[in-house]
């Protein structure tokens, strides 16, 4: 017969004869002495699921030396906890959930052994609470929010069972009456982020309440009371206006030169602001023409690309992105126009003498030079005085020639002018080039 069904068994023989201080039992020898048991219990109130954390100990007096044997703690006739006495003492432990809430009155019987008579301890009574405590924990950081921005803002539950355990559940957080974010626990923590616009300017107390629950774990089943955070200041701030000026180093460069261009932008708060961070973006229409970083609320755009924007006007859009706590603005009030790239024309006389009759040995020839890069096309006119006297294809003729008889004798002051294209400005070559028609 094993320890438990020994002891119950004695308690449904001896219980009714036991007393809360001895009991007066048939020696199992002549010489065996009557003992005095008393229980003791670490704590008086256990949670339903940790009756073992509570340590019920049996200490045995009197008797023939140091009793030994066993014992058992019975609620009424029903044992609960059992074990072995050495030396007068000897512990035991409560199965976890094995009994419901409520106060139970504990008495400890003394089985006792060939020398030493068996007893009755006094009364104990235990308190099983049904649910354990928690305290909820709330953070909220940042403690101010920009409204519209208020996804930046995180706020952290941690739920803690008093004693032992890993809380389960959610957790509601609300700004007053009106609810912000639930929370589902994972290892009895865990945090959400407000949405965009969800609260309007002002400050609030936020509290968090945790709703209680239930965990099963190794054969305990553990119930946790609800809780609720102390409040926690949340401040939600307007976004700061702002002002965008756009500036450019000159209001017209030339195709292919404008990485010459510099486009800075300039972000104001209002007057006692703090200084805007972010972005910058630079857009004739919808064609992006840069991005600027701000560095002390100002900034430029890389240098341009040569020939990023085609020949042409372009009106500017410029559009400060806004950052946590500055709204967004936008300047349009400059042009940046992309002009044809210059050049100069050279003009080159054969000779600077020639016989009248003999024009023709007379050879023009030209050069026209890009500012940056390119090949200029289209056509040059060479001229004496304002009278055309040649036209030179360029990529195609290597000069021009007077005809006989073509100009009379005297001196001229010869220039070319380069008559542009699409992309290249025309341009007249300086100073003229002395040319003298003599005799023949």
């Amino acid at each position: 017969m094993n320890l438990r069904r020994a002891l119950t068994a004695l308690a449904s023989v001896a219980c009714v004869a036991l007393t809360a201080g001895a009991m007066t039992a048939s020696p199992a020898r002549a010489d065996t002495a009557p003992t005095e048991s008393t229980l003791t219990l670490s704590t008086t109130s256990v949670f339903v699921g940790l009756e073992d954390f509570n340590q019920m100990r049996i200490d045995v007096g009197g008797g023939n030396g140091a009793p030994a044997g066993s014992f058992g703690v019975f609620i009424g006739q029903t044992i609960v906890c059992s074990g072995a006495v050495t030396n007068g003492s000897g512990v035991c432990t409560l199965t976890p959930n094995e009994l419901a809430a409520g106060t139970y009155p504990l008495t400890a019987i003394y089985s006792g052994d060939e020398n030493s008579g068996a007893s009755a301890s006094n009364t104990v009574n235990l308190t099983v609470v049904a649910q354990q405590p928690t305290t909820t924990t709330l953070t909220v950081h940042p403690s101010t929010v920009t409204f519209g921005r208020e996804q930046a803002q995180e706020l952290d539950v941690r739920v803690d069972p008093v004693l032992d355990g890993i809380a389960t559940g959610t957790v509601t957080i609300a700004a007053g009456s009106t609810p912000v974010c639930t929370i589902t626990l994972d290892q009895g923590n865990d945090f959400c982020n407000l949405t965009a616009s969800q609260l309007p300017v002002g400050s609030y107390q936020l509290i968090a309440t945790y709703g209680g629950g239930q965990v099963t774990a190794q054969g305990r089943t553990l119930t946790f009371a609800g809780s609720v955070s102390t409040a926690q200041t949340l401040n939600v701030v307007a976004l700061q206006p702002t002002t965008t000026a756009l500036t450019l180093s000159a209001p017209s460069v030339p195709f292919g030169g404008e990485q010459t261009e510099t486009i800075s932008a300039t972000v104001s708060p209002p007057a006692g602001g703090t200084t805007p961070t972010g972005t910058v973006t630079v857009k004739s229409g919808t064609t992006l023409v840069c991005t600027i970083t701000l560095a002390a609320g100002t900034g430029k755009c890389p240098p341009l690309a040569g020939s990023q924007l085609p020949i042409g006007s372009y009106p500017l859009t410029v559009t400060y992105n806004g950052d946590d706590t500055h709204a967004t603005s936008t300047d349009t009030t400059q042009t940046l126009t992309v002009a044809k790239e210059p050049t100069i024309t050279i003009l080159t006389l054969s000779a600077d003498t020639i016989a009248r009759g003999g024009e023709q040995a007379e050879l023009f020839t030209v050069q026209v030079v890009p500012a940056t890069s390119g090949t200029p096309t289209g056509n040059v006119t060479v001229k004496a005085g304002a009278v055309a006297v040649c036209t030179i294809v360029l990529g195609t003729d290597t000069g021009c020639r007077l005809t006989t008889n073509q100009l009379k004798r005297g001196t001229y002051q010869m220039t070319a002018t380069y008559n542009g294209d699409a992309t290249f400005a025309a341009s007249t070559s300086t100073p003229p080039q002395t040319l003298t028609v003599v005799a023949k």
